[in-house]
């Protein structure tokens, strides 16, 4: 048999697979093949993570009010372990047991709700719990009594009362007697030292306050810590609000609330260095079809089986193989130029999270410097290991000037210049620095500017939406765009930049 018979068969047989678990997911299970406008609901996920040491093993994690709506789904990854939902008046606390248990240990659950409901940021009406005296050192006492005195002759509405005792922390300028009690707190709370500050000065004030975590509604985030917030009663309701935020009340923001009420949002007995990060994405397709995804054979399910905090991960990973296949198409069918086939794409996923022209900026003027610096260190005579390593230095250097230059400036967004890749760059003025001195610098910026060409147009391409619901809802999709790679591969006819170029011979 021949190469082209090979190559034919081994086409066919991927666009076959591919196409045919694809049709399979949006025919029978019912996956919507074409990206919706709507975005049916928010997934967030909690991962708890300890250390078990081999004793009985029992984890207690506090649930969301929302959970217990019979509407919004959630379920629990806790294989291995016996699970169920313990039920005590209106909270709710989410179990995991298990008789011996060793190593690091994982465990999650998942709160589904619709993007209209009340992310449980509303007003609870209920009783006010009783004040715990608040035991301070002598002078820490006297100054807090003085803060709180002072706020109660303005007002004494429980709202006003927060955004006194919360407001000095975002701002300039504050009281000497604020920063004397909030030096106090940083000695004894290294963590959340300004929301227990508040939480006592309410109290001090007569207001029932408690602790309260919540967690943004954010897939750029990815994994992230729980937010603290403080919980308050107003002679009604039990109130949420941020303390970094305390004038502005969350309920239409973009927090979800897990935990409320003041009792301990993790526990575990039986494990030791434990801790709880939550993961938010939104949905595109419906509850009960994700469930049948998920219930469907590995090759089928895919990435949609996966934790959360993995599944935000392949929403990046999963666009670099349409990235390359932009690079093979500009390079071997218009053939364009570029310094190596991966620095177009990976220049290409940074600038998705950058504004297109400040991110070609940055990256013109990194590059302009550093090969500057390059030329610098050429003649020290270094060998390459040394000299890459080098680059790697100065890079760095650049992107830190960079961005305290343009936090100077007030250029918003300077920080996102730590999202090109460090590596390449370097590899990059290493590379380009070589083509000036062997081919001249014609050629070397014909390179650069190709890779930069490319790289636009495989941001352009990732950019739209459709392609990215293909790429993470029907990843088997990138055995069709390999069917396509492997024909483009065997192309070895006239680039169409070639075709430009000898236009002259046509009529030879």
């Amino acid at each position: 048999m021949s190469d082209k018979w090979k190559l034919l068969i081994a086409v066919f047989a991927l666009i076959l697979i591919g196409g045919g678990i694809a049709a399979y997911k949006s025919v029978v299970l019912g996956v919507p093949f074409l990206q919706g406008e709507e975005v049916y609901d928010w997934q967030v996920e909690a991962k708890v993570s300890f250390l078990a040491i081999g004793n009985p093993t029992d984890v207690r994690l506090s649930l969301p009010s929302i959970a217990a709506d019979r509407n919004v789904a959630g379920d629990s990854g806790s294989l291995g372990y016996h699970f169920f939902v313990e039920k005590n008046g209106g909270e709710n606390t989410a179990v995991w047991s298990s008789e011996k248990k060793e190593e690091l240990q994982a465990l999650y659950f998942r709160v589904r709700f619709s993007d209209s409901a009340n992310y449980g940021a509303g007003n609870i009406p209920g009783e006010p719990e009783e004040i715990d005296s608040v035991g301070l050192p002598k002078q820490v006492l006297v100054a807090a009594k003085s803060v709180v005195n002072r706020a109660t002759k303005v007002s004494r509405r429980p709202d006003s009362l927060f955004v006194e005792f919360f407001e000095p922390f975002n701002r300039e300028q504050t009281s000497q007697e604020h920063l004397f009690i909030h030096r106090h707190y940083e000695k004894e709370y290294r963590e959340n030292a300004a929301m227990v500050m508040g939480i006592d000065l309410l109290e001090m004030a007569g207001v029932p306050a408690r602790r309260a975590y919540g967690v943004v509604l954010d897939e750029g985030r990815g994994v992230q810590k729980p937010v603290p917030l403080v919980e308050y009663y107003d002679g009604v309701n039990w109130k949420v609000r941020d303390p970094m935020r305390p004038s502005t009340v969350l309920e239409g923001q973009n927090m979800f609330v897990w935990h409320r009420g003041g009792g301990p949002l993790l526990d575990v007995l039986g494990g030791e260095n434990s801790g709880v990060s939550f993961t938010a994405v939104s949905e595109r397709i419906p509850q009960a079809t994700l469930s049948n995804l998920q219930d469907s054979p590995l090759f089928v399910s895919t990435i949609l089986g996966l934790p959360l905090a993995e599944r935000t991960v392949f929403r990046y990973i999963v666009l670099i193989p349409l990235g390359a296949f932009v690079v093979v198409l500009m390079r071997n069918i218009i053939g364009i130029p570029t310094l190596g086939t991966f620095m177009p794409v990976l220049i290409a996923l940074a600038l998705l999270e950058i504004p297109l022209a400040a991110g070609l900026i940055m990256f013109s003027v990194l590059i302009a410097a550093g090969l500057w610096f390059r030329f610098l260190l050429s003649r020290l005579n270094l060998l390459v290991v040394p000299r890459v390593a080098a680059c790697v230095v100065i890079v760095t250097l650049l992107m830190i000037l960079m961005s305290v230059l343009g936090y100077g400036v007030g250029m918003s967004g300077g920080g996102q210049i730590t999202l090109f890749p460090m590596i390449i760059l370097a590899w990059t003025i290493e590379r380009m620095s070589l083509i000036w001195e062997e081919e001249g610098k014609r050629s070397a910026l014909i390179q650069v500017g190709g890779s930069l060409l490319v790289a636009v147009f495989a941001f352009l391409f990732m950019k739209v939406g459709q392609i990215r619901y293909w790429a993470f809802y029907f990843p088997e999709l990138l055995l069709v765009l390999l069917a396509g790679i492997l024909l483009v591969g065997r192309y070895t006819g006239y680039r169409i930049s070639e075709l430009i170029r000898f236009k002259d011979f046509k009529g030879a």
